[in-house]
This record gives C-alpha cells, sequence and structure tokens, in this order.
C-alpha cells in the first residue's frame, strides 16, 4: 500500500490546492523548513487540520494537549534546550516507556537528541506545535530564575548607540531580560507598538498587531517602576522625570533584524504609560500590486506617478497605510535617471539610492526648512512625509508648479477632502487645481484567516447598518433616496472570523487595503477654483466614473476577503 505524502492528503481533504502545495514545496526547498510548518503560516491549512493529516499519514496517535493534565515533573524528563529546539514535550511515563509528543516526528536529528536525552524507551505521538509550546511555558516559567515573562526561541540581542552596557547596577538583571523578550516577541509577532499601561494592582501590556490592540500576559507590578526605567535608560530620556510627558527613540538588533523603537511617555493617575512604536527596517518594501489596489485605480495611479511634475496626494486617518503606499509609489519610479530625495518623520523604510532625510524639529530641521534645503538638492521626485501647515503645503506645491513631482500625505476621510483641506490652511485655490494631479484615500481592512473563516449569514441589523454605510458612496442626491436596498446583492455569500491556531485565535490574518483614486479633470479644476464643498467634488468625481472606498470595500466582501464587522469597523466616519 502506498502512503500519500502529507500535500496529496491536504488536498484530497480539499483542505489545500495545487497551486498553494506548489508554493509551500517551493519555500521548503529554499529554506528547508517542514512542510506543515510552511501551510500553516502562510494560512493555506489550520494547525489542527495538518497535525490530523500527519497522523493519519504516518499512523501515528494524534494527542489534544488541551484535553490532559500533564504532570511538570513528566515534562522536565527532557531538558527545555531540547524540548523548545525540537518542538518536542515529555507528557507520560509508564513502565514501558517514556511518551513524547512531537509537532515533526519526521525530524531524525529530534528523535536522536530525544532518545540520547530521556536514555529509556520512547513512544512517539503527534500534538499540536501551540500546544506544545503553551506546556513548555507553564511549566519552564515556574522554572525560570528570572521572571521572563514572554519567552522567546530567539535570543534578543538589545544593541544601542547610546551605551547600554554602562548601565550600573545587577539588581537589573531581571529587567533587563523582560525588557529584551517583550522587544523581542513583539517584533517577532509583526507588531506595530507596544503598550504599558499601569494599573491600581495591575502591570498591563498590549500589542497593537494589525491595528487591533492585543492584551499579552500582564508583568509583575513590582518590576513595573524598574521597567519603566530600563527603557527610558536606553532610550536616552532622564528617568528621574515622572511629572511630565518625554519622548525618546532607539535602534536596536532584534533577532538579527534592524529595528527603530520611538517611546513615548505620559504620566497617569497610576503611574506613568509608555508606548512604544516599533519601525521594522528589515521588512521587505510591498509592491502597488501587493497593495489591494483594484485593477482601475492600480492603472491610474501607475500612469500618474509617471508625470513628470504635479503633486500626488495619499489620504487616510492615522494607521490607515499612508506611508506604505508612498514608500510602495516612490519604489516603482526609482531609477538611476531621477534624483529622488525624501523629508520623513520618521523614516520607516530605507529605500536604496534614495536620499532621506528625517525632521529634528529640536535641531530646528522642520518640513518646511527642509524642504528648502532641499530644493537645491537637484531633485526631481520630492516625498514629504506630511503637510501638517501652510507653510508645508505652500512649498510642496510651488515645488510641483516648478518641474518637480511632489508626493505627500493628509489626514482627510476621503479623497475629495484633500482639497478641503489644502484650502482650511490658507492655500490659493487657483494654486491646488494646477498642481494637483492625483489623490488616493485609503484604509486598511483586516483579511479574514483563510484557515479558518466561515460562512454565515448577518442579521437583519446588521445588513441594514452595512447599506445604510455603502450608500453614502454614491452622490449626494442618490445616497438617502430610499434605494439602498440594492446595494448589497442578494447573492454574496458572506463570511465571518472565527479564529483557529494559524491566527493566533483572532479569525484574522494580515490586512488589504481599500482605495477611491481621484483625478482632477476640467470640471473638477473649476470645483476646486470656486471652493466647492468636498460633496460637489465628490458627486462630480463619481459621476466620471470614480470608485469610492465603500465600493471597493464591497468588493473585497463580495470575493469572502474580510468580514461585514470589519468593513464597519474601518469606514466609521463618526
Amino acid at each position: 500500500m502506498t502512503v500519500k505524502r502529507l500535500g496529496e492528503l491536504l488536498i484530497a481533504k480539499n483542505i489545500i490546492n495545487s497551486a498553494q502545495l506548489n508554493e509551500a514545496l517551493a519555500e521548503r526547498e529554499r529554506t528547508g523548513r517542514f512542510l506543515g510548518e510552511i501551510l500553516v503560516k502562510r494560512g493555506y491549512a489550520g494547525e489542527e487540520q495538518v497535525t490530523l493529516a500527519l497522523s493519519e499519514q504516518l499512523g501515528l496517535a494524534y494527542v489534544d494537549l488541551s484535553k490532559y493534565n500533564v504532570e511538570p515533573a513528566v515534562v522536565r524528563l527532557l531538558n527545555e534546550d531540547i524540548s523548545r529546539k525540537y518542538l518536542a514535550a515529555a507528557v507520560l511515563k509508564s513502565a514501558a516507556a517514556v511518551t513524547v509528543a512531537l509537532a515533526n516526528p519526521l525530524d531524525v536529528n529530534a528523535l536522536d537528541a530525544i532518545q540520547k536525552a530521556i536514555k529509556e524507551p520512547i513512544r512517539t505521538v503527534l500534538s499540536r506545535p501551540s500546544q506544545i509550546r503553551e506546556l513548555l511555558d507553564r511549566v519552564y516559567a515556574v522554572d525560570a530564575p528570572q521572571p521572563y515573562v514572554y519567552p522567546s526561541d530567539k535570543k534578543s540581542d538589545v544593541i544601542s548607540s547610546s551605551g547600554i552596557d554602562s548601565i550600573q547596577g545587577a539588581s537589573l538583571g531581571p529587567v533587563i531580560g523582560i525588557v529584551d523578550s517583550l522587544i523581542a516577541q513583539a517584533v517577532e509577532s509583526g507588531a506595530s507598538d507596544i503598550h504599558l499601561e499601569p494599573g491600581k494592582e495591575d502591570f498591563y501590556c498590549r500589542f497593537r498587531i494589525d491595528g487591533i490592540l492585543h492584551d499579552m500576559p500582564r508583568l509583575p507590578k513590582k518590576y513595573e517602576a524598574a521597567v519603566i526605567s530600563r527603557i527610558k535608560i536606553i532610550s536616552n530620556m532622564d528617568i528621574s522625570e515622572k511629572r511630565l510627558p518625554q519622548d525618546g527613540r532607539i535602534q536596536i538588533v532584534s533577532a538579527g533584524r534592524k529595528v527603530d523603537l520611538r517611546i513615548s511617555t505620559f504620566p497617569t493617575m497610576h503611574g506613568e504609560n509608555l508606548v512604544i512604536r516599533i519601525l521594522d527596517k528589515t521588512r521587505s518594501l510591498i509592491s502597488l500590486e501587493e497593495l489591494g489596489m483594484p485593477e482601475n485605480v492600480l492603472k491610474g495611479f501607475e500612469e500618474i506617478i509617471r508625470k513628470p511634475h504635479g503633486i500626488i496626494l495619499v489620504t487616510g486617518p492615522t494607521g490607515s497605510g499612508k506611508s506604505t503606499t508612498l514608500y510602495a509609489a516612490v519604489s516603482r519610479i526609482n531609477n538611476i535617471g531621477q534624483n529622488v530625495v525624501t523629508m520623513e518623520d520618521p523614516i520607516e523604510y530605507e529605500i536604496e539610492r534614495v536620499r532621506q532625510s528625517q525632521v529634528n524639529v529640536k535641531a530646528g530641521l522642520t518640513f518646511a526648512v527642509g524642504l528648502r534645503s532641499l530644493l537645491r538638492q537637484d531633485p526631481d521626485v520630492i516625498m514629504i512625509g506630511e503637510i501638517r501647515d501652510h507653510e508645508t503645503a505652500e512649498i510642496a506645491i510651488h515645488s510641483a508648479l516648478t518641474g518637480h513631482l511632489v508626493f505627500s500625505t493628509l489626514h482627510t476621510n476621503d479623497a475629495p477632502s484633500a482639497v478641503t483641506r489644502l484650502i482650511d490652511i490658507q492655500t490659493e485655490p487657483f494654486l491646488i487645481s494646477s498642481a494637483l494631479i492625483g489623490v488616493a484615500a485609503q484604509r486598511l481592512l483586516r483579511v479574514l484567516c483563510p484557515a479558518c473563516k466561515e460562512a454565515y449569514s448577518p442579521g437583519e441589523e446588521l445588513l441594514n447598518e452595512l447599506k445604510t454605510r455603502l450608500g453614502k458612496g454614491r452622490r449626494a442626491e442618490e445616497a438617502f433616496s430610499g434605494k439602498d436596498a440594492d446595494i448589497v446583492p442578494a447573492d454574496i455569500k458572506f463570511y465571518r472570523e472565527k479564529g483557529c491556531p494559524a491566527c493566533h485565535n483572532t479569525g484574522y490574518a494580515g490586512r488589504i487595503g481599500i482605495f477611491e483614486f481621484l483625478i482632477p479633470d476640467d470640471e473638477i479644476k473649476q470645483l476646486i477654483e470656486k471652493k466647492a464643498s468636498s460633496i460637489d467634488i465628490r458627486d462630480a468625481a463619481v459621476r466620471k466614473g470614480m470608485k469610492t472606498l465603500y465600493e471597493d470595500s464591497l468588493d473585497k466582501l463580495k470575493r469572502g476577503i474580510t468580514s461585514v464587522s470589519e468593513v464597519l469597523r474601518v469606514t466609521y466616519e463618526g
């Protein structure tokens, strides 16, 4: 009898398809990693699905560790280093053998190491990787001589130009471990921010992942002051000042990745609240195709960014991916024949052969000051992190009108509102109409985990809310005409989040953009010069074929990419 391969079994069970298997096999060839691990990480299959298929393939028993109370003494029969290295745990000891739960029983090196370490007959069973990790964390956290609240199997090597090795005080040992492990886990999990929040009796920690804050295990309250002080020291802040807010920064290397940390403290009733913004400079730049732009938007955006001059704006609230879009655009047009310069706050990605500069208000280098100097650097393309005031807007538009291609961002809810925002900060309408060649508005929607998303029928109240929200994308004379019923087609198959190990039980895996793209034509330029409202500008743009943010979000719903609740969350405007 021929034994089916793991990939063949998963295809036969309709868990993955051939294309997904081929992608995973190619990655395995490059990295040497276990196929099941790759499939789970890519979201093609759930952790339990892979483990059960592996159990069937090898004829090994599957043990759900969540249903058993494993004795810590049994787990300690296999030392922690080997257990974590090979993701294995001793779970039962009998007169005949020691039963060891493995995530990958095909690893010959693991079996050899386990046999040598235990020195007794072993029996292998299969268990889910996440359950083995949880068991090891639970058992070995008790043994740990230092309170490493966030254990990591990769050591964090925190390096700072400020000379943290010179910090005095041997009592900081456990605290250093807590801080290093905390940062390492945040970087590895893809968090954008770490929140350390003092309570009356607790010291809370949250990570922002995919735009949402998630509770992490609480830190020991007794270490609160020491942890805050440690972070202040390495980021060159005044540890004695607890009454006023402070800002600091530090560059570190965590798990081999160069990361910038921006630290902010704020005094609260129960102590200093501390937020760390994580800027992972080793992340690869996202291409325009990966942003999630609809085909018509991508085509129009590609054409506009290749214009020789003019200003292109990307708008949206904080955390909506504006900077990522700017970087993707600048990277696309960056070539040896052009001088590309930037003025940013902060620099989030490093782009080869682009002259990147960072605002330093303390030194007097503001956006406006920096831009004036950059214009003497013979630039072809200028990227400005954000237009915040009249002076910066004036210089940006002047640059666009004198032969430069300018990219920047604004904080507005949609593309037409970018025009009214510029007028609000005293920019002349005739200059805006002459310089502006395109405005992209965007949001970020969380993507449903493909391994566990489930089909369902939303309630009537939720559907009515969705129809009302999507109706805002229509022209003013249609939006409140009672024609909302046809906005959401009756044949849409809706999906919602469920949660599984592959997505850390959040139900979501990654984010994708929704976009609208406004290209001012003669009619819209006339409206701009007349100081028309954003509603009038939007109506004209929609009449000429502009697809709104709401329409793009509906398209993502139709394709099963996201959920109704996520669309309602992201498109809410108050």
